[in-house]
């Protein structure tokens, strides 16, 4: 089923893609909308809300990453094609909240295969049926003293809270809210802070918090 006149957000940061997959679906019949990074395709949403993002997942500002996890919670009737020149293969890569996986520069064809495929998934994605993603951070900017840390938002009391990094890396991690003790999972967005090697040690803490963080895992 070929699904012509979908109503497609495009997400990336580098603006010649941008342009040539808008003008490509558009050619297809879809009609096309598109944003450089995770704050545009918001106010994009707001406008409007699309039948398929497709969203990179490396980008300044709000990443991809993040971009897709607020998409699932606040929209989850849309279906989400994630992509990405970072990971290979078709299979979802993962932590991230997509429907479906298209790997760049392998070619326009199997794009073309899976935005119908995606959203031939019904009212409810398949990504809503799968368990919670995690919050996708950026390290904090450093200053002399300090260790690297993320500040982690919890989902479940909403207030914010530091969280040292001992290890800089892609995992998937989990950490005891300071204040409610609810579990939070996390991970790091920037894929340059990925591929740095593991190993770097830092502890710290919130000033006078109701729990020692240091002893958290």
């Amino acid at each position: 089923m070929s699904y012509p006149g979908l109503k497609l957000l495009v997400v990336d940061d580098e603006a010649p893609i941008r342009s040539l997959l808008a003008q490509v679906l558009m050619t297809r019949g879809h009609h096309v909308r598109s944003a450089a990074d995770g704050f545009a395709a918001l106010h994009l949403i707001r406008e409007s809300v699309p039948d398929v993002l497709l969203s990179d997942l490396n980008m300044p500002g709000m990443t991809g990453f993040e971009l897709l996890s607020v998409v699932r919670r606040l929209y989850p009737q849309i279906h989400v094609i994630a992509t990405s020149g970072a990971y290979s293969g078709t299979s979802v890569p993962d932590g991230i909240a997509a429907d479906g996986f298209h790997e760049k520069a392998t070619g326009m064809g199997s794009l073309f295969a899976l935005i119908p495929a995606v959203a031939a998934q019904g009212q409810v994605p398949v990504r809503s049926q799968r368990s919670p993603v995690p919050l996708w951070l950026d390290l904090e900017p450093l200053v002399p003293v300090d260790d690297p840390h993320v500040i982690v938002n919890c989902p479940q009391c909403l207030r914010p809270f530091r969280k040292a990094v001992v290890e800089i890396d892609a995992n998937i991690r989990e950490t005891p809210c300071i204040y409610c003790g609810g579990s939070v999972s996390y991970a790091l967005a920037s894929k340059e802070l990925v591929r740095k090697p593991a190993g770097v040690a830092g502890v710290s803490q919130m000033p006078t918090p109701p729990a020692d963080e240091s002893s958290q895992t």
